[in-house]
């Protein structure tokens, strides 16, 4: 005889069996003490949660020897037969196989007769989102009035896809996925009855597949079982599951915290040995960060669901990574998947990791953030925090400021702050940043200083260096105006308002951008530079315009290119 699987073996039989569904068991059974059941119920929510087994508890409950109870003795004629599924007056339908209108209307022309030996019929449509349209119009009537015998229970994972004639005509009840402690909890106990011995991490492999279904949680155990014996393993539950083991994730997670990228590199390599899929691997990593990235912004929330050991390691593995390299690392993984789905799926996460270890190899804002989240760690600061009715986090600025002092005097990788914290190197990084943001604010400014290249950084002002012949581009960025913009730009995106010096070096260089070979632009250039930026001003400047202006610029800029005569109005 074939063996009974731990879900079938182990299916609640009572409203107190049923796990982690308090709020539905206990109105159920209120409504079956107080001689108040609805005539029709809507059971919603995710596969495994335990639907059906409500409802079956419900049938027993209704058609008790002992009742109607909200305790059915599970002994009586007609709990057994309710239970091995032999019940003529408790009939179950499987809507995706019989949704049609013709079975309908069968089943309505039985709804009249009398319970053959029940007290109550109980109707359970599972899957009843798959009924058609033409099925449930046929059912609406006898939903709304049915006679007093009958009861019916609609069950769903669906329930967006319900009439709403029907949804109005029910008593609905949302089931939930059971959180990560109960289930790990109910585990435990089905294997100790069961004589089986889970190691630690074996239930929370277990429970992180079953995705809060207590059935694919048992489903999960018997595969094991069968693969492994009665001692369950993490290795093992991984093998089964196709899983990356969590100390490859932990591994991952110490390297970017050390910026070792050589380990991420090998741990790469290891993966592809072992065969294990990168995307997978990804997926499971960006899931650990997570873990860690709750752990740290609300150690007390009780919101990641492990057992007492794995939160032990998971807390103290979230001590050496910061709250923006955390969030950092996993956007690059989760870009990074969105890249493996095109194709190469090895050299995505072999950047992704790097990157994510080595945040000075980025000079975006995200990247200097994770600069100063690991500079606060490796000196002991906490970063500071957002007083109560305060509408933005601190600034850069005020962070470095809360370093111990000589520490935003000795290190070159921090954000902000005067003296050392921002160096020449930082600002070259951070470049194509400083570009972006300047863009963002003046496409004109950001033609103009695209010319420029930073030299030298001296007591918070930067000196900018620019080609010979571009001269014009010089003294635009070295306006009040613009530099204005430019202490603004360096303020987001370095933590430090930088002033700037502009100018031109000496020597040859590539022809200059207006007719006569000086440093200075002709007359009509001038003219029609500063029309346009009036324009601008007023903002009625029209797109041809801009598009003709930007033309010319990149003309004169990367081919060399003199402007003899401009003429735009034909």
């Amino acid at each position: 005889m074939a063996s009974v699987s731990l879900y079938r073996k182990y299916r609640p039989q009572t409203f107190a069996e049923v796990i982690g569904q308090e709020h539905v068991t206990t109105t159920l059974a209120h409504a079956v003490a107080e001689g108040r059941p609805h005539h029709a119920y809507l059971f919603t929510g995710p596969r495994g949660t335990g639907k059906t087994s409500a409802a079956r508890i419900l049938a027993k409950a209704l058609n008790c020897e002992q009742g109607p109870t909200a305790t059915p003795c599970n002994e009586c004629g007609q709990c057994r037969s309710v239970t091995e599924g032999s019940n003529v007056d408790v009939i179950e339908i499987d809507a995706a196989s019989h949704g049609g209108v013709d079975d309908v209307r069968d089943l309505r022309d039985r709804v009249a007769f009398a319970p053959a030996g029940a007290r109550t019929k109980v109707y359970v449509v599972d899957e009843c989102h798959m009924l058609s349209t033409a099925g449930w119009n046929a059912f609406l009537k006898t939903v709304e009035e049915p006679p007093g015998h009958v009861v019916f229970v609609f069950a769903t994972t669906e329930p967006h896809k319900v009439l709403e004639t029907i949804l109005s005509r029910t008593q609905r009840f949302d089931f939930r996925r059971v959180s990560g402690p109960v289930l790990i909890a109910h585990l435990a106990g089905v294997a100790e009855r069961e004589g089986l011995e889970l190691e630690a991490g074996a239930a929370d492999l277990v429970v992180g597949g079953a995705d809060g279904s207590v059935r694919d949680a048992l489903s999960v155990l018997d595969q094991v079982v069968a693969f492994s014996g009665p001692r369950v393993t993490p290795a093992a539950v991984a093998e089964v599951l196709g899983a990356v083991p969590e100390e490859l994730m932990a591994e991952a997670a110490e390297a970017i915290a050390a910026g070792d990228a050589a380990a991420l590199c090998v741990l790469v390599q290891r993966l592809a040995d072992a065969g294990h899929d990168p995307r997978r691997f990804a997926q499971a990593t960006v899931e650990h960060l997570r873990a860690l990235l709750l752990l740290k912004t609300a150690p007390d929330a009780d919101l990641v669901a492990a057992t007492p050991e794995r939160l032990t390691r998971l807390r103290s593995q979230a001590g050496r990574l910061g709250r923006l390299e955390l969030v950092r690392a996993m956007d690059l993984l989760a870009e990074a998947q969105t890249a493996m789905r095109r194709g190469n799926t090895r050299l995505p996460l072999e950047l992704a990791l790097v990157k994510a270890a080595l945040p000075e190899s980025a000079g975006d804002p995200a990247a200097l953030g994770a600069r100063l989240d690991r500079l606060e760690r490796r000196t002991g600061v906490e970063p500071a925090t957002v007083s109560e009715g305060s509408p933005t986090p601190p600034s850069p600025q005020e962070r470095v400021d809360s370093l111990p002092e000589g520490d935003s005097q000795s290190t070159h990788s921090a954000v902000g702050g005067q003296a050392a914290a921002v160096d020449l190197d930082l600002v070259h990084q951070s470049w194509p940043a400083v570009l972006e943001a300047t863009k963002r604010r003046t496409r004109r400014l950001h033609a103009f200083i695209g010319e420029a290249r930073p030299v030298s950084l001296d007591e918070g002002t930067l000196t900018l260096e620019f080609r010979p012949g571009y001269g014009f581009h010089a003294d635009h960025c070295g306006s009040e105006a613009s530099r204005k913009v430019l202490r603004d730009v360096f303020g987001e995106v370095l933590g430090e308002a930088l002033d700037v010096r502009c100018r031109v070096v000496d020597g040859e260089g590539p022809p200059p951008p207006v007719a006569e070979a000086s440093n200075e632009p002709a007359a009509h250039e001038v003219e029609a530079v500063l029309e346009t930026e009036a324009a601008e001003a007023a903002g009625d400047l029209p797109d041809e315009a801009t598009a003709h202006d930007q033309a010319i610029h990149a003309l004169t800029r990367d081919l060399g290119a003199t402007v003899v005569n401009d003429s735009t109005t034909g």
